[in-house]
């Protein structure tokens, strides 16, 4: 397999490779929310149905209170027309509103888990490029002799990445030891985005209902950037790229 070594030729400090390992964390976290949200609007869209409407009235403008509801039955005949519908919306502070079909419970957690694995992959990808190149470059260097090699510069630079989300984390621990500070629930999903749906399973109805056992299970949110960082730059210290790999495997 031919290598190219201009391909990832990075100059780049331990410190600020920690620090991109930490923005391109956070650009992960607003993707997998619009990952999240693009998926829900697509599948909710898909099956969309009206299952009736409401009549909503303000006096206001501001405060509404519903005053008549009707559900489809689907037997209504075509010319039909809703005539106390028609005595409300003929008055002023009326307002209709369709009711629409709700995506089940099962349906939802598989959009979120789907949601889930594709952020994981831009979040890895996003990780894994950087410390690749990195990592091809200092192999470079130390091969020309020019500087040691430090193997393990990918995991440390992960490691120090992860401390803001550690943080979180820890504030969590304290806060379900202490049984105060029950904001640190949204604080610690806010912050570790990019596994929301593996911490909404563990976390279903806040802070008093997470044990201690499932507490130690929501660590594992930590594990990921690391991972991520330790692959990339290991791939780039044996010049390997994966795109390369996989496709020569697919043709053997």
């Amino acid at each position: 397999m031919s290598y190219n070594r201009r391909i990832g030729q990075t100059e780049m400090s331990f410190s600020k490779l920690s620090v991109q390992c930490l923005l391109r964390t956070l650009l992960a976290t607003f993707l997998s929310l619009v990952i999240f949200m693009s998926i829900t609007f697509v599948v909710t869209g898909v099956n969309y149905k009206a299952l009736g409407y409401e009549v909503l009235y303000s006096e206001d403008g501001e405060n509404f209170e519903t005053v008549y509801t009707y559900m489809y039955t689907g037997e209504e005949p075509e010319d039909w027309v809703d005539e106390k519908l028609n005595e409300y919306m003929d008055k002023e502070g009326y307002y209709k509103q369709t009711i629409p079909n709700q995506l089940s419970e099962s349906a939802m957690s598989a959009v979120s888990w789907i949601s889930q694995i594709i952020a994981l992959v831009v979040w890895g990808a996003l990780i894994y490029i950087v410390n690749w190149n990195v990592g091809n470059a200092d192999a470079d260097k130390h091969e020309l002799g020019d500087a040691p090699l430090d193997k393990l510069r990918g995991l440390k630079a992960g490691l120090v990445a992860v401390i803001p989300f550690a943080v979180t984390y820890l504030i969590l621990v304290i806060a379900k030891i202490s049984n105060t500070f029950h904001w640190t629930v949204s604080l610690f999903k806010i912050f570790n985005y990019n596994c929301f749906a593996f911490n909404n399973m563990i976390i279903t109805n806040g802070l008093d209902s997470i044990s201690i056992s499932e507490l130690l299970c929501l660590a594992l949110v930590l594990l990921p950037l690391p991972a991520f960082a330790v692959f990339g730059y290991s791939m780039g210290v044996r010049h390997t790229i994966l795109k390369e790999k996989i496709v020569y495997k697919n043709e053997k």
